[in-house]
């Protein structure tokens, strides 16, 4: 048991490390190719914070544990929703002040309204090879309405080298995977010596432990309040966590159904995009014509706000959540 412990901690920290090394590199290396900062967050940021999510899920599959694959990748998203977004939240209030973000949101509902379906008998290769070919799409889209390069400021602090965000990044994507295999080796023994199954321990502790990365991310945007990151970061991640995670996992091993955590994560992203354009729903509603100009500062706080009381919501629907999964309840 105590080494049991002592593996999935250590594949934890191989997990955090070498993913912010990942996106530290990975990011550089896009500036380098004069890639715009929407992009660069929208892509390369979100991948690299589901990273640890991918890796492990797909290294599960391979393992024939089917219950973590799908409770890392799946378990994932509604940790970043119920418990991410909403500590976020709670912490200070996400205001969504750009239309960009509203589209991401829909295009994020639409996407799992899909993945719903087509996981309702199971995940199999052609059901990740579908969600992974969308995901394709949604990166080509996000590239081609990515906005122009940033330059950089006169006087900007000096950034890593070429050669050294290459390192980081080959260094990253190694302790990601080396972490991943220590991840699952220590969470498949503690699993086994407890009596608890691979799935519980998939949508409980092998879910949280690599929804870490973006924990960090969004709490770290939230005190800056930037909310935006703060969602896109969520949905990006959740993209690729069923575009990629979850789809990979599939392709390599049948995904058995899950039905009721699938009906959580459905729920929880309804809820979320709710919450991000309740102001312009309200204001149909009440027959107000609203003026959607992101150029017009005037207006930008006529879209909607996570306030805390949202965020209250979030965290106690994912304690629930928790607590029937883990049979408490």
């Amino acid at each position: 048991m105590l080494l049991s412990v002592f593996i999935l901690l250590m594949g934890l920290v191989l997990l955090n490390y070498g993913s912010d090394w990942f996106v530290l590199g990975s990011s550089r290396i896009a500036k380098y190719l004069n890639v715009s900062d929407f992009v660069i967050g929208a892509t390369i940021v979100a991948f690299g914070t589901s990273l640890p999510e991918i890796i492990t899920s797909v290294y599960a599959a391979y393992a024939n544990l089917p219950g973590i694959a799908v409770g890392n990748s799946l378990g994932s998203c509604i940790a970043n929703i119920g418990l991410i977004l909403g500590i976020s939240a709670i912490i200070y209030p996400i205001v969504v002040r750009h239309n960009s973000v509203l589209k991401n949101g829909y295009i994020y509902l639409i996407f799992t309204i899909v993945a719903f379906i087509l996981g309702y008998d199971g995940f199999g290769f052609i059901d990740g090879l579908i969600l992974f070919i969308l995901l394709l799409g949604y990166i080509v889209h996000t590239i081609k309405n990515g906005g122009t390069p940033t330059v950089e400021e006169e006087g900007a602090p000096k950034k890593i080298s070429m050669t050294t965000a290459v390192i980081f990044t080959i260094v990253g994507l190694l302790s990601v995977i080396i972490g991943s295999e220590l991840f699952v080796d220590g969470a498949k023994g503690i699993a086994a010596f407890l009596g608890i199954s691979d799935k519980i321990i998939g949508f409980t502790l092998v879910a949280f432990g690599t929804s870490l990365p973006e924990l960090v991310v969004s709490i770290t945007a939230v005190r800056r309040k930037l909310g935006d990151i703060v969602l896109g970061n969520v949905i990006g991640s959740n993209m690729a966590n069923i575009g990629c995670a979850l789809a990979f996992s599939g392709m390599i091993s049948y995904i058995p159904p899950v039905k009721f955590e699938m009906n959580v994560n459905l729920f929880l992203v309804v809820l979320m995009v709710i919450y991000m354009s309740k102001n312009l729903i309200l204001d149909k509603i009440r027959n107000k014509k609203v003026n959607t100009n992101i150029n017009d500062k005037t207006n930008l706080e006529e879209y909607s706000k996570i306030g805390r009381i949202e965020g209250i919501s979030l965290v106690l629907i994912y304690m629930i959540f928790i607590l029937k999964i883990s049979n408490i309840f």
